[in-house]
């Protein structure tokens, strides 16, 4: 019987990470066909909280990533990784990844590694590309990439990114959305909600979001931005079902998880032109890229922008056919991870 070894990200209730911790498992275990064990490294979490607005605690995640490695390594030595077993890594920025090609290698134990890539130090607008010199991340950034058989990105545009700026082959490399199916029902349960004329921003309250054009938004919309309220994800999704609009002017964005999940509970999505979005959302909901493309130009579009949510509010039923044709985008394209799942059940 082979076996595969997933190595989540750590579990943080407000994130999809607690998602796709319960749910990756169970996604892949309903595909097979045959006998296979799936194992779960745990990794030890000392804490759930995030360094200021960032998405994990920098120090935090380095010890459940050593405690995850020191895991795996024990199971190597024991024996009980065999030849043909699969790691998926769920976040690919993770140096056990390199402990698992090392153990394969010297110990003769022909092993698949896939990995899945979010932020890293190839996005100069990630917190990531902003704070690490490129010379080492760069350089650790490939060695991951080429020590993993597979490695998946979100949407074309964070693949050939990453491709482009670390300048490697794209021979592993596979646009295959992320794993969030569960969450579909759920989210599209609050569809018909009664919607409130308010829009949420719904991002963390970092510099690659531009928090600050949010702040100012709201002295002309009625704009949430949740991350003050410091809600759970239930609360997080309840508050989401009433809202008209989910709005956003990141600068950085792979994939956007918060817009879907507001798109998939009906509220009226608006994107800038730009990153993830240009590829994922339909013209109707995308305003011209340089509107928010920086502060300065923001106050320069500013009444431009402030019609544009307006219009997308108050006149949300003209919307709602879109709002369903861009739904099934979402659902069909990037809220399932297909791909990846069939990469690894094959040859198993």
């Amino acid at each position: 019987m082979k076996t595969l070894y997933i190595v989540p990200i750590e579990p943080i209730d407000q994130r999809y990470t607690k998602q796709w911790y319960d749910n990756i498992p169970k996604l892949i275990g309903d595909r097979v066909q045959v006998p296979w064990s799936i194992v779960t490294i745990e990794g030890r979490q000392p804490a759930t909280g995030t360094t200021a607005g960032a998405f994990l605690d920098f120090g935090v995640t380095n010890i459940y990533k050593a405690s995850q490695v020191q895991d795996i390594a024990a199971r190597f030595s024991r024996g009980e990784v065999k030849a043909g077993d699969k790691f998926l890594v769920t976040d690919a920025w993770n140096f056990a990844v390199t402990a698992i090609r090392y153990m394969s290698e010297l110990m003769e134990i022909p092993v698949e590694i896939h990995g899945i890539w979010h932020a890293g130090a190839y996005d100069p607008t990630d917190i990531l590309g902003m704070k690490m010199g490129k010379r080492w991340s760069s350089n650790q950034e490939r060695a991951w990439y080429y020590a993993c058989d597979y490695n998946y990105f979100a949407t074309d545009f964070h693949k050939d990114m990453f491709v482009k700026n670390l300048a490697v082959d794209g021979d592993r490399a596979f646009r295959s959305g992320q794993p969030h199916e569960p969450i579909i029902a759920q989210l599209s349960a609050y569809q018909d909600q009664e919607k409130h004329p308010m829009v949420m921003w719904p991002h963390r309250y970092n510099a690659d979001k531009q928090p600050e054009i949010a702040e100012d938004l709201n002295n002309d919309v009625n704009v949430l931005i949740t991350q003050k309220l410091k809600l759970n994800k239930d609360e997080y999704y309840e508050t989401m079902g009433g809202a008209a609009g989910i709005f956003s002017c990141a600068l950085h964005e792979n994939l956007g998880i918060s817009v879907m999940e507001g798109t998939l509970a009906g509220a009226i999505p608006m994107v800038p032109d730009r990153a993830s979005y240009a590829e994922m959302y339909l013209p109707v909901f995308k305003y011209p890229s340089h509107w928010t493309s920086s502060k300065e130009n923001y106050f320069l579009h500013k009444a431009e922008l402030v019609d544009f949510i307006n219009d997308r509010v108050n006149n949300r039923s003209r919307y709602l056919q879109a709002l369903k044709v861009q739904q099934q985008i979402l659902i069909d394209n990037y809220l399932n991870a297909n791909i990846m799942i069939d990469k690894i059940l094959e040859n198993i």
